[in-house]
């Protein structure tokens, strides 16, 4: 089961892996295989996987440090070979703070790696109650891959705002407001405010999410989706 910690950062790169081809121009990213951006997200979707929980261990978060690598590489070459090079500085901008998250979370003795191993034990038993916010995360990305064009930004910005009530409500009750705070210090290395500035005003209870979105407990189709990503997805939750 993939770490919950981490879970409310991977919702948001795979709705903006959602969003990417908004940025880029259609005619030229079909003929790029836009589904090579559903490959990209889906490793990060192994580098959550640790049989027994999070990892806990400088040992375990090097070895996820593999797959994220190997997702940002894959970002890099899809874009190098798919987009302009203004489309490239505005995706280089967007993936900026991750950038830094990434060398913060895999170099060794850096303050972030201290206080994610000082909250990884809490987290790790939090994590086994997040599943009901995974299965609604997975149908909504199912949902998201259907829409029109013009739908896909509210469409990912309400699946996102979704999924972080849902985890920052479960780990509040279960480790606290300093994990939740460090949660957010996560969110804010990596993405900045571009959620607060995109998705300002898409709240999951809003009528417009509502309409949008699958209801919340809806079962995602899994294996059975037309959604690439959807299906590896399954691969490593069993949903």
């Amino acid at each position: 089961m993939q770490s919950i910690t981490f879970s409310l950062l991977l919702a948001a790169i795979l709705c903006f892996f959602s969003l990417i081809p908004l940025v880029i121009n259609q005619t030229h990213g079909q003929s790029c295989h836009l589904r090579e951006l559903d490959l990209c997200a889906a490793t990060l979707l192994v580098f959550t996987q640790n049989p027994s929980g999070i990892a806990t261990t400088g040992q375990e978060m090097n070895k996820q440090c593999g797959y994220l690598r190997e997702a940002d590489s894959c970002l890099r070459n899809f874009t190098r070979k798919c987009t302009t090079p203004l489309q490239r500085e505005l995706i280089g901008f967007v993936t900026e703070g991750g950038m830094r998250l990434l060398n913060e979370y895999c170099t060794t003795g850096t303050q972030l790696r201290q206080s994610y191993l000082k909250h990884a034990p809490c987290l790790n038993q939090a994590q086994r109650n997040q599943r009901m916010c995974v299965k609604d995360l997975q149908s909504a990305l199912e949902m998201i891959a259907n829409v029109e064009w013009d739908r896909r930004i509210p469409a990912g910005c309400c699946a996102y705002r979704r999924f972080q009530g849902c985890v920052v409500t479960l780990v509040e009750s279960k480790c606290g407001k300093e994990a939740v705070e460090f949660i957010h210090i996560l969110l804010r290395m990596a993405l900045s405010r571009l959620p607060d500035i995109i998705c300002v005003g898409y709240g999951p209870q809003t009528s417009e999410c509502r309409s949008l979105l699958p209801p919340p407990g809806t079962s995602p189709r899994g294996a059975r989706s037309n959604s690439v990503l959807s299906r590896l997805f399954s691969a490593y939750t069993g949903l």
